[in-house]
């Protein structure tokens, strides 16, 4: 058994997993934290998650703490640094190129899924209601 951190609400909690699947989401609203959690938790008690509330948090993370997650579920509109801001700094940096990022926003628009792809993005998805988020989590996990 491996033992992985959780970060929901700003409390750390050390969880027990056994399998070696680890996303990180970068979110900043913490009921959407606690949706994506939630729902995460449904889908698999394998998989453990690690949710920060901005990009800015999220690179420091991955840069300072060594961390390396499957891949990373990010909000577009955050403080600090938003999503497409924490993608193209992310990518930059060539040991996290190969993770995939899924980016998610109630602002589904054309221009907006253009540009994630742009930027490297494996996917784009409209924040939508618990049902839908399953279906989204059951594609990668």
């Amino acid at each position: 058994m491996k033992y992985r951190l959780a970060l929901i609400f700003s409390q750390i909690k050390t969880i027990k997993i056994m399998k070696a699947q680890f996303c990180l989401l970068v979110e900043d609203d913490p009921e959407d934290q606690e949706l994506f959690i939630d729902a995460l938790h449904t889908i698999s008690s394998r998989v453990g998650c690690y949710a920060v509330e901005n990009g800015e948090e999220a690179l420091s993370t991955l840069l300072h703490e060594g961390f390396k997650p499957d891949l990373i579920f990010t909000d577009v509109n955050m403080p600090r640094m938003g999503g497409f801001e924490f993608i193209k700094a992310l990518y930059s940096n060539e040991r996290f190129r190969s993770i995939p990022v899924i980016m998610m926003s109630s602002d589904y628009s054309e221009e907006n899924i253009k540009k994630a792809k742009q930027l490297g993005a494996s996917a784009f998805y409209s924040k939508t209601r618990l049902g839908v988020l399953k279906d989204i989590l059951k594609r990668y996990f």
